[in-house]
């Protein structure tokens, strides 16, 4: 029997080919094979929570001069272990670090970067050849730094075919005129994204201003950055990376494949971390590194993820980019791959207990349309353990409310709309994603104003909940509706059912909001900061890297 994700790609084929001879469709039902199980990936025998989570340390500019401050930041490749029970793992790092080193800076800081790419000429993991971007004569081993959420020229967005080979140097600067932050920079470059962020190319970039100063957040030890991701080691405790057809079956190395998902949990660049925490509050900035999976945590004080969770609420403060309105009290939080969460938890109620990091997310997500897990489920991630005494007197607080501007609604508002369709072969597998039926390399089509604001639709007409990201800008999240599928095969847009708002921890700033599928994904954006081409596309990176990309121009 056919799963529905096949049942529905064989259906989309069929729509999208109606003019091919029937006998086709015969083929295709012939050559389709129910989905048989992935073969063993290897599962090293570790013991969990036996090592301290690594804390990001923090990076020291080179020099400051007239206001501006200016870094130096290497790409190498170098060897760690992510479990002491391990061997080294070859992994590629910014300032030869896993995760790379945490920058910070203040709003309307200058501050430039001079990016070096020190890497070997051999690239850790085989690369399709026939993805844009990838083909020859490209080098095999490409970079380019984006700084993920931030408001840059054009010229130091870290666009992905601005690519350098090894021995060469980029300097962006960054001018951070906008509100603190959760930021993150990561590699960018054209066809490879994908592998050069699985080589462990990501790290952390905080704003800060006056504003969060006010708010008497938990700081210093209390302030904890955790990058969150999925890897899969072989017995020899090197990263394999394995993609997937959407429907699990594996690929040939240096096949492109639209998944990828681990099966370690990998925080901070460790494997199953633990955290000694005081009975107090603490400010949690958490990021999702993963190339593909989604997470959807929680902190359980249950002894075991097969016991009933004994959930412990915590308060969301913050979102992409900067505060919410208010803040908002969870038990769960879902973030998809780049986006961030600013939260806050108080353990002083669990003392002497532990607390596990759980995730009860789907992969792929929202896996409704799946019958049972494809991949490996990673229900826990790291534990918080309550046992050390209190050490400070300074008192923290959980703020009600924060500053912030909301963009309100107008019929004035250009509204664009952005069909997520996929193609697939005469077989029913995914060849992948389009934005409007355009890849990457087609001519821009969306040209809007520099101060503009504009309403753009989102229409998932796919399986799978994509994180679509848009380049400088930070926007809000208006609503959520259903859509006519009939209509839209004939390339009309008709809403149906009821507009939803976005959950309270959705309602601040963001530069990845997540579409779900059969849904409308509506957001209010400002184009403010620079004129220039910028891109929007889907975070899902072995999406992005086979032209679920566009790009865009802001015209002054």
């Amino acid at each position: 029997m056919l799963n529905r994700r096949t049942f529905l790609k064989l259906s989309a084929a069929a729509t999208s080919l109606a003019s091919v001879p029937r006998l086709l469709f015969a083929q295709a039902e012939e050559s389709y094979h129910p989905r048989t199980p992935l073969p063993p990936v290897f599962s090293p025998k570790i013991d969990r929570y036996i090592d301290p989570l690594p804390i990001l340390p923090t990076l020291n500019p080179v020099k400051r001069k007239s206001g501006s401050t200016h870094y130096r930041v290497r790409l190498l490749e170098f060897e760690s272990r992510l479990h002491s029970q391990l061997p080294p793992t070859r992994l590629w790092g910014y300032e030869g670090r896993y995760p790379g080193p945490t920058i910070e800076a203040q709003t309307d800081e200058s501050v430039s970067v001079r990016w070096e790419n020190r890497l070997p000429q051999q690239h850790l993991f085989p690369i399709d050849p026939h993805l844009h971007g990838a083909m020859p004569p490209s080098p095999a081993v490409r970079t380019v730094t984006h700084l993920h959420g931030a408001r840059t020229r054009s010229t130091g967005d870290g666009l992905p075919e601005r690519w350098m080979k090894s021995g060469k140097a980029s300097t962006y600067s960054y001018p951070n005129h906008q509100a603190a932050a959760t930021l993150w920079y990561h590699d960018h470059a054209l066809g490879i994204t994908r592998l050069n962020n699985y080589a462990g190319l990501a790290g952390f970039y905080l704003l800060r201003d006056e504003e969060e100063k006010k708010l008497s957040l938990p700081s210093g030890a209390y302030e904890i950055c955790l990058m969150v991701q999925d890897r899969i080691l072989n017995e020899k405790s090197q990263l394999v990376y394995r993609a997937t057809q959407d429907d699990g079956t594996p690929l040939p190395p240096g096949t492109w494949g639209p998944a990828f998902f681990g099966n370690l949990p990998v925080v901070n660049g460790a494997i199953y971390p633990y955290l000694d925490v005081e009975p107090r509050l603490y400010r949690l900035r958490v990021l999702n590194a993963s190339n593909s999976r989604f997470f959807n945590l929680y902190f359980n004080l249950a002894n075991t993820p097969y016991q009933i969770p004994s959930l412990v609420s915590f308060y969301q403060i913050g979102s992409d980019g900067g505060f919410l309105p208010r803040s908002a009290k969870m038990q769960k939080l879902l973030l998809a791959p780049a986006e961030r969460a600013d939260l806050l938890i108080d353990f002083s109620a669990a003392k002497g207990k532990t607390l596990t990091l759980s995730n009860d997310a789907m992969s792929p997500y929202p896996g409704w349309q799946v019958p049972g897990q494809l991949y490996a489920p990673l229900n826990e991630l790291m534990q918080f353990r309550v046992r050390l005494p209190i050490s400070a007197t300074k008192e923290f607080s959980i703020p009600q409310e924060m500053p912030f501007s909301e963009l309100r609604d107008s019929t004035d508002f250009r509204t664009r709309d952005f069909v997520l369709q996929e193609t697939f072969d005469k077989t029913g597998r995914t060849l992948g994603v389009r934005i409007n039926r355009k890849g990457y390399d087609d001519p821009v089509s969306e040209s809007v104003k520099l101060g503009s604001t504009e309403k753009w639709r989102f229409i998932n007409n796919t399986d799978d909940s994509h994180p679509m990201h848009l380049h400088l800008v930070q926007f809000q999240i208006l609503e959520r509706q259903g859509y006519d599928p009939a209509a839209l095969r004939k390339d009309e847009i008709k809403l149906i059912g009821k507009p939803r708002k976005p959950a309270p921890n959705e309602r601040g700033w963001k530069d990845t909001a997540v579409v779900n599928p059969g849904e409308v994904l509506t957001i209010i954006v400002r184009f403010d900061g620079y004129s220039g081409r910028y891109i929007y596309h889907c975070h899902m990176l072995e999406h992005e890297d086979n032209d679920m990309m566009r790009p865009y121009e802001v015209v002054g």
